[in-house]
């Protein structure tokens, strides 16, 4: 049987209007095998020669990319990025008035502290730059608190990247009975009592993709401590 050119041309491109539809990019959002791809830290200024510009934190992803960008000046100048206070890498920009982009990654360092120091090297050069640190990371945010009698106590946590956000608190002292509410704005998604005997409370919110939630502790005891730890993340 003879096909046409033309039927196999609409063939082949109904295919592939299907397949990118139904495919997942390796950085999509919706690719539900990847965490959420996060800015950890921002930064931008201009380094003289008198000192190195500092920027520390502490990384929630295992793998952290550390992107520089040369935005003005020509000195010469040397980033070195450390891990937990030890050397791990550099990024170096030579004399010049061009303005470049540069990037390295480090692996493994969830839950580790990271400092880049961007050095100047050149006496009478100054160097513009733009610095991220970027990383696939669930965490939300979190909290802790020592609530005393009805006291409470309100954490804004990031916006959700999957559909689902868990939220887990722990008992880290006292004996008073809670109060865990999640919010959307003034509206009150979940609301869960935390019993004087209970140490582990987790919380599942469904359908919170690009959401962000309030979490509300409230002791509701009038002469105990509630004292808690909160964490949130997208799974």
């Amino acid at each position: 049987m003879r096909v046409s050119m033309s039927l196999l041309s609409s063939l082949f491109f109904a295919f592939a209007l299907f397949f990118s539809h139904n495919s997942f990019a390796a950085d999509s959002p919706d690719n539900p095998f990847n965490g959420c791809i996060k800015t950890l830290k921002a930064r931008n200024g201009t380094v003289y020669a008198g000192g190195p510009a500092k920027t520390t934190f502490t990384s929630t992803a295992k793998d952290v990319t550390i992107t520089v960008t040369k935005t003005g000046g020509r000195a010469q100048t040397i980033v070195n990025i450390y891990v937990n206070n030890q050397k791990r890498t550099d990024i170096v920009f030579n004399n010049g008035n061009d303005t470049p982009t540069k990037r390295k990654t480090i692996t493994n360092v969830k839950g580790k502290s990271i400092r880049v120091d961007i050095v100047n090297q050149s006496v009478g050069n100054k160097f513009e730059y733009r610095l991220k640190a970027t990383g696939e990371s669930n965490d939300l945010g979190g909290s802790q608190g020592n609530l005393f009698g009805q006291d409470n106590k309100t954490t804004t946590l990031s916006t959700a990247c999957t559909n689902q956000v868990r939220v887990v608190v722990r008992r880290t002292g006292g004996n008073a009975r809670a109060n865990v509410y999640v919010k959307l704005g003034s509206q009150t998604i979940s609301s869960k009592v935390f019993d004087k005997n209970q140490t582990t409370m987790t919380i599942n919110v469904p359908n919170a993709r690009n959401k962000r939630y309030t979490v509300l502790v409230k002791n509701v005891s009038v002469s105990n401590w509630f004292k808690f730890t909160m964490d949130a993340d997208s799974i």
